[in-house]
C-alpha cells in the first residue's frame, strides 16, 4: 500500500516533501486582515490538522461557525542539498475549497478559484532553506459548484451536508534536477492494443532533449523506446503484443516510467500506471472490451464521519471499496464530489468503475458561471485521465433548469460537447437523472416507481407506452414544486438506459450517529425487509433487457441521511451476502435477457 502515501499514485516524483500536519489558522470573520497581518504568525489563534477542513473533529478545531475568510500558514524547510541539488520546485494542492491565495516567503504567488480541482505553483526562484507559507482562502457557500454542503446561512438537514471551507486534500512539494521537466501524460486508448502516450513538458526548452519510456507488466520489462524531443508536447502511439486488458474481473495495471535526459542528464522522471481497455456505446447497449456490460452501481457521496470531505486514514478508501465489491456491485457512481486521486488508485487496483461527477450543486447555469466552472471541469479531467476505472464523465446532477430555460440549455450543452472534446474516449452524461439536454446515456433518477413490488415494477419497466414518454420528454414529471422533464424532446436517440439512482430505503427506528434529524426516501420495518425489497427491484430491473444497469441510492449513511447499507461510521446495517446475492441473481437474469 506503498503508493497511498503519495498524493498521486498515478503521477509520481521519487523527491518530494510532504506539507500536511500541524499548521497555524486563524478566522478573518470581519475580512479586515491583509497579508501584512498575516504574516505576522502570532496573529493565528488556532493549530489545524490539514488537510481536514476546520469544521471537522480531525481537525482539531471542530468549528461549527460560518467565516467567509480563513488564514493558514506553515513553515517548513529544505535542505542546503536539495537547494542546491533540485532546480525546479513546484507546490502542489490537491484541493481547496473555494478561493486560494498564496504567499511564500511574502511573495504573491497567485490565486486560484475552485474547490474541487488541484493546482501548482512554480517556486523556483522563491524557495529557500526556511519557508514561510502563507494561504487566504475565500468561501461564501453562494453561487458556486459546492455539491451537497449547505448553503450560507443554512443548516444541514435532509440530503444537504455540513459546510467544508479550506485545504481538504494534501498538499506537498516536487522537487526537479532540471528547468524542462514533465508536466503531464495522458493515455488516449486506440484499441484493446494500443495506444497514443501524450506528454507535455513545462518549464524551459532546450536542445538534445529526449523522453525514454518503460512500460512494465509485474516487473517484466513490455516496451523500452526512447523519443526525441522537438517540442513541449509529443505524441507516440504503442502498440502492446497480446495484452492483458483491464476489467473489473482481472484489474490489470501496467507500470509506466518517463525518464526526461538532456543528452545523458536525467532532468526529471515520473512514474505512472494505466489499464487497457475500451468503453464504448453501440446502440441501446453500454460495451465493455467490446462486450456488453451490465452495471451495477451504488452511490458514494465521499463523506467521512469525523473528517467531512476527508478520512481518518486513507486506507478508509480501500476499506469502503473493499465493501462495494463484498456486496457485488462492480462500480460507484462518486456522487456531488469528485474522488481524492488515492480512492481512484483503489479503484484501479480493486477493478471498480466509477462514474465521476462535478460538485456542480449550488451553482446556477448563468452565463456569467461557464468559464470558470469549465476550468474547475477541465483541471478534473486532466487529472483523472489516465484511470481505468472512470468510465463515464457526468458534469452534472439533477437540474431542471433546461425545461424551461435556454440558457440552461446552452449552458449543459457547452458543457458536454467540450468534455467530448477534452476526453472522446468515455461516454458523458449530460446532466444525471434529470432533463437531458445531449447525452451518451439516458440515465434515470426513481424513487417513485420502484416502491412498487417487484412484479409491478418489472411491468412498469416493460411498458413502453408508459416508459418511453417521460424519457422522451413528451410528458412532464410532476415531483416536487415545478415539472419538468427527464429530458428535452429529441434528445433520446435510444441510448443505453440506465437507472442511476433507486432505493434511498431506511430502517424503521434508526437513529443518526451523529446531531441530526433522521431522514429517508422511505422506511422499512428492518433488514431484512430491505434485503428483500433490494433482490425484487434489482430482479425487476434485470428482466428488461433494455436498461444497462443501476445504481442503489446509498453505500453509507450521510449524516442525517439514513439510507446506506452501511452506517455512517461504516457499521452492516444488512448482510452484505444477501446484497451479493441479489446482484448476482439479477447479473444472470440480465444476461439470460441479453442472450434470448
Amino acid at each position: 500500500m506503498i503508493l497511498l502515501n503519495y498524493p498521486r499514485p498515478d503521477f509520481r516524483r521519487k523527491n518530494w516533501i510532504d506539507l500536511t500536519g500541524k499548521w497555524l489558522f486563524h478566522f478573518d470573520y470581519k475580512e479586515r486582515l491583509t497579508f501584512e497581518n498575516a504574516k505576522d504568525l502570532d496573529m493565528y489563534t488556532y493549530e489545524i490538522n490539514v488537510p481536514y477542513p476546520y469544521q471537522s473533529t480531525l481537525s482539531g478545531i471542530g468549528a461549527d461557525v460560518e467565516c467567509d475568510a480563513i488564514w493558514y500558514a506553515c513553515q517548513f524547510s529544505v535542505s542546503p542539498h536539495h537547494l542546491k541539488s533540485y532546480k525546479t520546485f513546484l507546490i502542489k494542492f490537491g484541493a481547496v475549497d473555494y478561493e486560494s491565495h498564496v504567499w511564500l516567503n511574502e511573495k504573491y504567488l497567485g490565486k486560484h478559484i475552485g474547490g474541487y480541482d488541484p493546482f501548482s505553483f512554480n517556486i523556483s526562484d522563491i524557495v529557500e532553506n526556511e519557508n514561510t507559507l502563507i494561504l487566504k482562502v475565500i468561501d461564501r457557500h453562494g453561487d458556486q459548484p459546492r455539491g451537497k454542503q449547505a448553503k450560507r446561512g443554512e443548516k444541514p438537514s435532509g440530503i444537504i451536508y455540513t459546510k467544508v471551507t479550506g485545504i481538504w486534500q494534501p498538499v506537498w512539494l516536487e522537487m526537479i534536477k532540471g528547468k524542462t521537466y514533465i508536466e503531464n501524460y495522458q493515455i488516449i486508448i486506440e484499441s484493446s492494443k494500443s495506444f497514443i502516450l501524450r506528454v507535455q513538458m513545462g518549464g524551459k526548452m532546450k536542445e538534445d532533449l529526449s523522453l525514454e519510456v518503460s512500460i512494465t507488466s509485474g516487473g517484466t520489462s513490455i516496451e523500452q523506446r526512447v523519443i526525441r524531443l522537438k517540442q513541449m508536447i509529443v505524441e507516440e502511439k504503442i502498440e502492446l503484443e497480446d495484452p492483458i486488458l483491464w476489467s473489473p474481473d482481472d484489474p490489470h495495471l501496467y507500470d509506466l516510467k518517463l525518464t526526461l535526459k538532456h543528452d545523458e542528464e536525467i532532468l526529471d522522471e515520473v512514474e505512472g500506471y494505466f489499464g487497457l481497455r475500451e468503453i464504448s456505446i453501440k446502440g441501446d447497449k453500454i460495451l465493455f472490451n467490446g462486450k456488453p456490460i451490465y452495471l451495477q452501481m451504488v452511490l458514494d457521496q465521499g463523506y467521512y464521519l469525523d473528517g467531512i470531505y476527508t478520512p481518518k486514514r486513507v486506507e478508509d478508501f480501500l476499506s469502503d471499496l473493499k465493501n462495494v465489491i463484498e456486496m457485488g456491485f462492480n462500480g460507484v457512481r462518486a456522487h456531488q464530489k469528485p474522488p481524492d486521486p488515492r480512492y481512484l488508485y483503489i479503484a484501479d487496483s480493486l477493478g471498480v468503475l466509477v462514474w465521476e461527477e462535478m460538485a456542480d450543486w449550488g451553482m446556477s447555469l448563468k452565463k456569467e458561471n461557464l468559464e470558470i466552472f469549465l476550468s474547475q471541469w477541465r483541471n478534473i479531467i486532466k487529472r483523472d485521465f489516465n484511470h481505468p476505472s472512470v468510465i463515464t464523465w457526468v458534469p452534472f446532477n439533477e437540474r431542471i433548469e433546461p425545461t424551461k430555460s435556454e440558457e440552461a440549455r446552452k449552458f449543459i450543452l457547452t458543457v458536454f460537447e467540450e468534455t467530448k472534446k477534452l476526453d472522446p474516449t468515455r461516454p458523458v452524461i449530460d446532466s444525471s437523472g434529470w432533463t437531458h439536454v445531449k447525452t451518451d446515456i439516458m440515465d434515470i433518477h426513481d424513487y417513485l416507481y420502484c416502491m412498487n413490488t417487484g412484479r409491478e415494477y418489472s411491468e412498469i419497466l416493460n411498458y413502453e407506452e408508459l416508459w418511453k414518454p417521460i424519457i422522451e420528454g413528451t410528458e412532464l414529471i410532476e415531483i416536487g414544486s415545478e415539472p419538468f422533464r427527464i429530458s428535452i424532446p429529441g434528445t433520446y436517440k435510444k441510448q443505453p438506459i440506465v437507472i442511476s439512482e433507486f432505493g434511498g430505503w431506511g430502517i424503521e427506528g434508526q437513529k443518526p450517529v451523529i446531531d441530526r434529524k433522521p431522514y429517508v426516501y422511505a422506511k422499512l420495518y428492518d433488514s431484512f425487509r430491505l434485503q428483500a425489497k433490494f433482490e425484487e427491484i434489482v430482479k425487476a430491473i434485470a428482466l428488461a433487457s433494455h436498461i444497462s444497469g443501476y445504481c442503489y441510492t446509498q453505500l453509507y449513511d450521510v449524516e442525517g441521511e439514513l439510507n446506506g447499507l452501511l452506517t455512517y461510521n461504516r457499521k452492516w446495517k444488512i448482510d452484505p451476502q444477501k446484497i451479493r446475492k441479489a446482484n448476482n441473481e439479477a447479473l444472470r437474469i440480465w444476461k439470460e435477457k441479453v442472450m434470448e
